[in-house]
């Protein structure tokens, strides 16, 4: 029976130790939360396998890369229809679809939401602060980072840190206030700007904004959950692995020791 390689070292202890050093993310946390094993073969994941898994997380990241790029060059409504097609042609990863035809409607789809998204923005009151935006900020003894789509001020709202989103069921305002990955933004983004944001939704599925103003109470339970696991991450020295379904769509399966004796059972005696 042939060993599964999860970390490239033998000496990976040290080497968690210094992946974990770097910021925590909502993405960090929430991995953990599921499957211990799954944040630390994360960390080493080679970079194919951390691309987009599937057309609809190959949507998503291609209408994210295009809507970015025309936000930095002054916004979708300041360019022609022609530039956001050919930005979103040269970013979608065709590769993430199972036929021709599955491709074909992906395009359609995404080609879709970025007509409807620059004709909603003629209009828009928003002022655009930033694209892409990183925020890194300490909570108490940690260090956080979250990433804004866009932050935005607007004479109604005033400050707004936005995410695109392409899923059929978005999160609206109640999914937003509960939501760890944008609480976690807009504590940080409070923390940079001494003044709380709202947290904004761009809905490209459904060509709608869903806007979420979180209290004092909302973002106490961001603070708590992520400095409880985040301590939890440094404090762990095995990172065993949590079976479930959730191993179906695991980006690191394929070198997670747990999941290879999974499949082999699955397969039966001599299977591989």
């Amino acid at each position: 029976m042939s060993k599964v390689p999860e970390i490239p070292s033998d000496n990976w202890l040290d080497r968690v130790r210094t992946a974990i050093s770097r910021p925590f993310t909502a993405g960090n946390l929430l991995d953990y939360g599921l499957c211990p094993r799954k944040f630390l073969l994360s960390q080493f994941a080679a970079r194919e396998q951390m691309r987009a898994l599937g057309r609809f997380r190959a949507l998503h990241s291609a209408l994210r890369a295009t809507l970015v790029a025309a936000d930095k060059m002054g916004g979708p409504a300041a360019l022609s229809l022609e530039w956001l097609r050919d930005e979103f042609l040269r970013n979608f990863d065709g590769a993430a679809c199972a036929d021709t035809l599955e491709e074909e409607q992906t395009l359609r789809q995404g080609l879709r939401m970025l007509a409807e998204f620059q004709a909603s923005q003629q209009d828009s009151s928003c002022e655009l602060i930033a694209a892409d935006f990183r925020f890194e900020e300490n909570v108490e003894d940690l260090r956080f980072a979250a990433v804004a789509d866009r932050v935005e001020c607007s004479p109604q709202t005033g400050l707004i840190v936005a995410r695109f989103d392409s899923r059929r069921e978005p999160l609206g305002p109640t999914r937003l206030v509960r939501d760890l990955s944008m609480g976690l933004l807009v504590l940080l983004a409070e923390a940079y700007y001494g003044k709380r944001p709202t947290a904004r939704i761009y809905s490209l599925h459904k060509n709608a904004i869903y806007d979420a103003r979180l209290e004092d109470a909302d973002l106490a339970r961001v603070r708590s959950r992520a400095l409880t696991v985040a301590r939890s991450v440094r404090a762990d020295v095995e990172f065993n692995p949590a079976p479930g379904d959730h191993c179906r769509w695991c980006r690191v399966r394929s070198d997670c020791s747990a999941w290879q004796e999974r499949r082999r059972s699955l397969l039966g005696p001599g299977g591989n």
